[in-house]
Formats: structure tokens, C-alpha cells, sequence
């Protein structure tokens, strides 16, 4: 792969992580609201959802990265 394509894989990749880090982030604030117990628990499996996806995409990105420069992560 071509520096400019593992780049720009690297970028796309960054960005995603971070929408559904904000995604989880807004789904967790919102469920203190929250009094439906179907909704909330629509809620709690959409973000399992999303933090499955988040460590997929975390793999990926880490998979883009040098062997040396491995990234480590917060907690989701």
C-alpha cells in the first residue's frame, strides 16, 4: 500500500473511531434520562453495538500503524 493510501485509510479510520466514541458517549448520557425500560434497553444493546464496532475499527486503525508504534486505548 502506498504511503498517501495508508494515510488516508489511517485518517478515515481516526475519524470513525471518533464518531462512535462520541456516539457511546452521547448514548450513555442519555440513558440517565431515559424511563422506558424498552428504550432504554434498545439502548443499552445499540451500544454494545457500538462498542463492538469501536474495538473493531481500533483493531483496524492499529493494524495501519508501524510494528513499533502500537496505540494503546482508553476504556470504552
Amino acid at each position: 500500500m502506498t504511503t498517501i493510501n495508508l494515510l488516508l485509510r489511517r485518517a478515515g479510520l481516526w475519524l470513525a473511531i471518533f464518531a462512535v466514541d462520541v456516539q457511546i458517549d452521547g448514548t450513555t448520557k442519555t440513558m440517565q434520562l431515559v424511563r422506558c425500560p424498552i428504550t432504554l434497553g434498545r439502548m443499552e444493546i445499540a451500544r454494545h453495538v457500538a462498542r463492538a464496532e469501536l474495538a473493531r475499527l481500533r483493531a483496524e486503525y492499529n493494524a495501519t500503524l508501524p510494528v513499533g508504534q502500537r496505540r494503546t486505548w482508553a476504556m470504552a
